[in-house]
């Protein structure tokens, strides 16, 4: 009977964890964070982003883009800018094939972004560290009938992006 009742009193007291992490402000973890070891200093662990830290991100992404080239979409080369969710994809269908792409790219927060752009058959990518205010720039030639800009992170929530494509003239 005592081993009954423990194991009752066990599922209370989890349930009632569960409700109360469900139900309240979000708890910050005392526990270490695993970190990549990449050189021989540390690197600092930093908290989540919330949602206005994402966006806040991404406006210091596209300010960085800005301070180099006009995000103009008035200009004749102009294809198309944006940010990404990480990992996230922007399609666009209004190239054709064999269409001279540059494509310029930006992040700002803690960590890196790898950059890609696929189109058809044509794939190039440009890793770009966040934690330095510039920017990266590739080339692409179109393979297909679209465009996909995509962003990947192992750091999701910490980075922010910003990229724009233009024809090469």
């Amino acid at each position: 009977m005592t081993r009954h009742r423990g194991k009752a009193l066990a599922a209370v007291v989890l349930l009632t964890g569960m409700t109360m992490a469900c139900s309240g402000p979000p708890a910050t973890s005392k526990a270490p964070q695993p970190q990549k070891a990449t050189s021989s200093s540390a690197v600092p662990t930093a908290r989540p982003t919330s949602r206005s830290d994402g966006e806040r991100l991404d406006t210091e992404a596209r300010d960085l883009l800005s301070r180099t080239d006009q995000l103009d979409s008035d200009d004749a080369d102009f294809v198309s800018s944006g940010s990404l969710a990480i990992p996230g994809e922007n399609l666009d269908e209004t190239v054709e094939s064999g269409t001279a792409l540059r494509v310029e790219v930006a992040c700002a927060g803690e960590g890196t972004v790898t950059f890609t752009a696929v189109s058809g058959t044509a794939k190039k990518a440009k890793r770009v560290d966040c934690t330095r205010p510039m920017t990266g720039r590739f080339d692409i030639t179109t393979a297909g009938p679209s465009l996909a800009i995509q962003a990947d992170s192992p750091e999701t929530e910490r980075v922010g992006t910003a990229y724009v494509v233009r024809r090469v003239t």
